[in-house]
């Protein structure tokens, strides 16, 4: 096992990992934004979980219904899309997809032809969602762009906050913790496509260091900085690729967008904080830095703080030979492209999934993956475990893979 001494191994993490610890599922999630209960909008912009802002005067929210009669007609529209899929189905991440594309189009941020015919097959329904009625304190919205932009902000804040919720256990990730404590292994690089923060929690509370890419404190915020990831205080590096619910982009007081910064609040209030200079700061659009939806992530990969995090994927698996993956479905076509060019590399790659149904993942992934299931079986290029996070053992894992 000496020779184990020098090994880096990478681990790429999905939404499965949090489900044992009574995370919300992508179906609770969605059922949620479907059905709008208990969601209000706040007068800065924000969606919450409370009462309408006039509920004392008996007056319901002026959002919240038409965001949800124009998601649930939407939804009509990619059940039909997808009727004859079976296994598929709708999930706030495709109605995210198709309102953004809606926005969009509309907008002329990106021009989609195909959209409009959609757009013209709704319309007659979604219009009487603009209009303003009588005695109602909402600006009427006189595009439909503006309406799809609502309803993206919408699906945004809800998973946010469903996602912030803190875990009941963190003990099911024993195996990753002991990964990490390792000491056979030189160099652990953990990716995760999750918003939530149960894995960093379960690191800290077995005192894991772990460069996340967040410098040291400064008047309560970790700013961030990518240069983090080429120190070597630590073997273990973690990027959350889909962005976290404690990321803000924050503005100082009469700043400019070239005097923004990314950071982590150490504290629950991100309306207020400081710069590292001490001035005040805001955070840009209220919300979270979150990538929401399904092939529209893939454009945003390549910008901000997503093209660092995604260089460091690439990177990192040029180094590494072994890479195991757990609570992700395949169904990420930017991810699932990075993964079969580093397994077409070398002769020497090769994947441990964790998972207790193999042939139900192979089903639910994505074609470029489920085609070449089997053959990578054969080639021994893929490894099952057939077992839940929860019920696997790291040495389960390094069985496999040494």
């Amino acid at each position: 096992m000496s020779s184990l001494t020098q090994t880096r191994i990478a681990f790429l993490l999905g939404s499965g990992i949090s489900i044992p610890a009574k995370m919300p599922s992508t179906q609770v999630i969605t059922k949620q934004i479907l059905s709008g209960e208990g969601v209000m909008r706040h007068s800065d912009g924000n969606y919450y979980f409370d009462k309408p802002l006039y509920a004392h005067e008996g007056t319901p929210d002026e959002y919240v219904p038409r965001v949800v009669v124009f998601l649930n007609r939407l939804k009509i529209e990619i059940d039909l899309y997808y009727l004859y899929e079976t296994g598929h189905f709708t999930n706030y991440e495709d109605l995210y997809y198709v309102a953004s594309q809606i926005h969009d189009s509309e907008s002329k941020e990106y021009d989609n032809p195909v959209v409009q015919p959609f757009i013209n097959k709704v319309l007659s329904e979604i219009r009487p969602l603009l209009v303003r009625e009588e005695n109602e304190i909402r600006n009427e919205w006189q595009l439909l762009e503006e309406l799809a932009n609502e309803a993206a902000h919408y699906i945004r804040d809800v998973v946010w906050y469903l996602l912030s919720k803190e875990p009941n256990s963190l003990d099911h990730l024993n195996c990753i913790k002991d990964a990490c404590l390792d000491y056979q292994l030189s160099n652990i690089d953990i990716f995760s496509l999750n918003h939530d923060t149960v894995l960093e929690q379960s690191l800290s509370q077995n005192d894991i260091q772990v460069i996340d890419g967040f410098g040291l404190p400064q008047k309560n915020v970790r700013y961030w900085n990518p240069d983090l990831f080429d120190s070597r205080d630590s073997k273990v590096r973690l990027f959350k690729l889909h962005g976290s619910v404690n990321w803000f982009r924050f503005r100082p007081d009469s700043g400019s967008w070239s005097d923004e910064s990314i950071g982590i609040p150490l504290d629950l209030d991100f309306w207020h904080t400081k710069s590292p200079q001490g001035q005040r700061q805001w955070p840009v659009g209220g919300r979270p830095m979150l990538l929401v939806g399904t092939f529209n992530k893939m454009l945003q990969y390549t910008s901000d703080i997503y093209a660092d995090l995604h260089y460091q994927l690439y990177r990192s698996l040029r180094h590494a030979q072994q890479l195991v993956v757990c609570g992700y479905s395949f169904g990420d076509k930017g991810i699932n492209t990075r993964i079969i060019e580093w397994i077409y590399s070398s002769s020497n790659q090769k994947i441990t999934v964790v998972h207790p149904e193999p042939e139900k993942l192979k089903r639910a992934a994505r074609g470029a993956i489920s085609k070449q299931w089997d053959e990578w079986i054969k080639q021994r290029k893929l490894t099952i475990l057939t077992k839940t996070i929860e019920e696997s053992s790291w040495q389960n894992i390094k069985d496999i893979l040494f």
